[in-house]
Order: structure tokens, then sequence, then C-alpha cells
């Protein structure tokens, strides 16, 4: 058993890149990483358990390995993919290996329900100037709604180059085009709306 610990400890360090991480967020990591070493288990899971109700990314698809692999708690398959599904939004393509295991566990509807749950988690981020949530709500109306929500992710998009965020700025031009002139005035509006919740 300890030996199997081990060898998991070690997985978990290097199937995380560190080199994208702002320097007290790779702090916050690393010291995840270190109770993991030092076997203080459920102080590790509660501080990435923290970490990941932050929006930090890279918590969260640790977080999410993890409940997927139920060595250190027991396995819980949905909380598994909504970490990792905010965490693959958020940019970390090597979550959606772990999204394509848990889709052999969970049904269309449990996944539906999931990304409803995840879509309120972002906004309540979002409301809190979070601007990572905004791309990662933007990203989850334009891929990961059936069918895609253009007129919500083109307010998110918009929303986000409103909040100065340059890469947000091509793929919100990407989204107009699925939109025709009533449903991108209802989307501007939305935005304007949206866009003095978040800043007031």
């Amino acid at each position: 058993m300890k030996k199997l610990l081990k060898i998991f400890v070690i997985y978990l360090f290097i199937s995380i890149p560190f080199f994208s991480l702002a320097d007290d967020k790779k702090q916050n990591i690393e010291n995840i990483y270190l109770l993991l070493q030092e076997k203080k288990f459920q102080e590790a899971i509660k501080n990435l358990h923290i970490l990941s109700e932050q929006n930090n990314v890279h918590a969260q698809l640790l977080y999410s390995k993890i409940l997927y692999s139920g060595d250190l708690i027991p396995q819980n398959f949905e909380k598994s993919y909504f970490w990792g599904l905010s965490a693959l939004l958020g940019g970390l393509k090597k979550s959606s290996i772990i999204l394509e295991k848990l889709s052999n566990y969970l049904t269309e509807k449990q996944v539906a329900e999931i990304t409803t749950q995840l879509k309120e988690f972002l906004e309540s981020r979002a409301f809190t100037k979070d601007k990572r949530a905004i791309i990662q709500i933007a990203k989850l109306y334009e891929n990961f709604t059936e069918p895609s929500d253009f007129i919500n992710a083109y307010t998110w998009y918009n929303i986000a180059v409103a909040q100065g965020i340059k890469t947000a700025k091509s793929k919100r031009d990407e989204v107009l085009d699925n939109l025709n002139e009533k449903e991108l005035l209802d989307a501007q509006t939305l935005s304007i709306k949206l866009f003095k919740k978040i800043n007031n």
C-alpha cells in the first residue's frame, strides 16, 4: 500500500506542469505536493479543495485526478468531471484525458447536470472579477452545451474583451458569425447588463 501511494504521489508530481503558474499559485501547488510527500493527505486534500474553489486550474486538474483514482479519498466521478472540465475550460488540455475516461461512467444526464453546476460556479467567480472564469463560461457555452449557445458564448467573450482580455477578441469575432441581427442585439444587451454587474 505504501509503495502504491509513493508511486501515485510521484505520478502526480510529473503529470502537472508548473511552468505556466504565477509565483504565488506555483507556491500553493508546491505546498500541496509537499503535504502529499509528507503523507499529510487530509491537509493536502483540504487545501486542494480550497484552491480549486478559488479557480486555480492546476489544483482543479490534480483534484480531478485524485477524485478519479480514489487512492487518497473515495472515488467521486461526478466531482472529478466537474473539476476536470473546469480545468479544461481554463486551458489545461491534459484534462481531456481524464474527461474521456470519465465519460465511460457518467450518463448524458449526469454530464448535463454537472455542466449546469459548473456554469453556476463560474458565473459566481466571474462576478468576483475572476477574468479566467469569464473566458471559461464563454468556452462552456460555445463548446459544451447541446446545441452550442452562441448568444451566451458571444455575451461572455464580449465581456472578456471589455475586461481587457485580448485573447478573447478573435473568439468573440468567430462566434459573431453564428448570430443573426436579433440574436446579436440580445447578446450585446445582455453583455452590457452583466458587465455592469461585474464592475459594480
